[in-house]
C-alpha cells in the first residue's frame, strides 16, 4: 500500500489499466502491450534503425553470419510498465523544467500512438540490454550508481540512451537461455529531454551541462562523424522505463522490406585496426585472422605483406612497423565478447 499523501493531485496516464496501481494498492504493474502498441513500437524501430557501424558493435562469431549488422530489428514481444512511483518522480522533476520542446528526437518521427502520450519536452529513447535485465529495470527504474559499468562513460557519468535503436542494439544481449532464448531486449524510456547540452567530442560534460542549467547532455557524433546521437541523463528521475521490447536481429535481407536492404556505413570492432592520419582503419580480415591466431598462441610478432608493403606487428606493444619506411603506428585488437 502506497502513502496516498505522496500522490496528492497526481493524475495517472489515461491509458493505464491496472486498478491496483491507479488505486495506489500496488506500486507497479507490468502489462503486455496490445497490437496497436506493438505496431507503434515496430514503426519506431524501423524508422530509427540505421545500418551505421561503430566500434561498440561487437562481432559475435558464434552467430555464423557474414553480416556485421542485421538489416532489421523485429519486435517479438513488448511489455508496458505502469509504475506509480517512477511516474510521480518524473512529474515532480517536470516542475523545474522551463518548458518548450527544444530538441527534435528521431523517435518522434514514427509511432504516433506512443508519442501522443508524451508531454512537452519529453521523448522516447532506447537502452539496449538483455531480457531479464530489461524486465528488472522496468520494475525498478535506472540507478545512477550502475551507470557506465558495462559500456563506459564517453560523455560523462549518467544514464545513457539513444534515439536510434541501431545504436542501442550494440549493447543488447540475449540471456543465453531463459524465457526468451536467442532474443535481445531494449527499453523504450519516457525521458524529459528538455533543453540538452550539445557536445561533439568525448569528455566529462555532465558538470558543464548542470552549470549551464541544461536538462541532459546530448553527445552528437552524428553531425561530427555520421554515426549517432546519445543522450546522457544525470537525474534518474528524468528517465522512466516504460516499454520493454523483446526482439530478434534479422540478418536475412530477403526477409525485410526492400527499403531496409541497405549497405552498412562505418566500421565495427570485428577487425584489428591501425591508426592512420584519417583515424582508425580496419586491418584486412585475413591479416586479422593471423593476428588473432598468433595472439592465441602467445606469440608477440607477426610479419605480413599487405599490398606492396611489408609490416611487422608487435602484439605486446600494440604497434605496426612498416619495414620499408620505418613508420610505426598504433594498432588495437578486435572488440570481443
Amino acid at each position: 500500500m502506497l502513502a496516498k499523501e505522496d500522490f496528492e493531485g497526481l493524475q495517472f496516464p489515461p491509458y493505464w489499466t491496472s486498478p491496483k496501481v491507479i488505486g495506489l494498492r500496488e506500486a507497479v504493474s507490468i502489462q503486455p502491450c496490445n497490437r496497436e502498441e506493438i505496431k507503434a513500437v515496430q514503426e519506431i524501430f524501423d524508422t530509427t534503425f540505421k545500418r551505421v557501424l561503430t566500434r561498440d558493435r561487437i562481432c559475435e562469431y558464434q552467430l555464423g553470419v557474414e553480416e556485421e549488422m542485421p538489416y532489421r530489428l523485429e519486435v517479438v514481444h513488448a511489455f508496458r510498465s505502469e509504475h506509480a512511483e517512477l511516474y510521480r518522480d518524473l512529474m515532480k522533476r517536470r516542475e523545474s523544467y522551463v518548458g518548450g520542446s527544444l530538441c527534435k528526437v528521431k523517435t518522434q518521427e514514427a509511432g504516433q500512438m506512443l508519442n501522443e502520450r508524451l508531454l512537452d519536452g519529453e521523448a522516447l529513447l532506447a537502452h539496449g540490454t538483455n531480457p531479464s535485465s530489461a524486465m528488472s529495470i522496468l520494475k525498478a527504474g535506472f540507478r545512477l550508481d550502475n551507470a557506465g559499468k558495462s559500456t563506459g562513460t564517453m560523455f560523462g557519468y549518467g544514464v545513457y540512451l539513444a534515439e536510434c535503436v541501431s545504436k542501442s542494439d550494440e549493447y543488447a544481449q540475449d540471456d543465453a537461455g531463459g524465457s526468451f532464448p536467442g532474443l535481445r531486449a531494449m527499453l523504450l524510456c519516457r525521458c524529459l529531454v528538455g533543453n540538452p547540452y550539445v557536445v561533439h567530442e568525448a569528455g566529462e560534460h555532465v558538470s558543464e551541462a548542470m552549470a549551464a542549467g541544461c536538462d541532459c547532455v546530448l553527445g552528437d557524433r552524428e553531425s561530427k562523424v555520421g554515426t549517432y546521437r546519445e543522450f546522457v541523463f544525470f537525474d534518474e528521475a528524468q528517465v522512466m522505463p516504460e516499454y520493454a521490447v523483446i526482439y530478434r536481429r534479422q540478418y536475412n535481407k530477403q526477409l525485410v522490406p526492400k527499403l531496409m536492404r541497405k549497405n552498412t556505413f562505418g566500421t565495427t570492432g570485428r577487425n584489428w585496426q591501425v591508426m592512420l592520419d584519417k583515424g582508425w582503419t580496419n586491418i584486412p580480415p585475413h591479416v586479422t585472422h593471423e593476428l588473432n591466431c598468433a595472439e592465441s598462441r602467445g606469440e608477440d610478432f607477426v610479419e605480413k605483406n599487405i599490398g606492396q608493403c611489408s609490416y611487422r606487428f608487435d602484439l605486446s606493444k600494440r604497434q605496426q612497423l612498416n619495414l620499408h619506411t620505418g613508420t610505426v603506428r598504433p594498432i588495437r585488437p578486435p572488440m570481443r565478447r
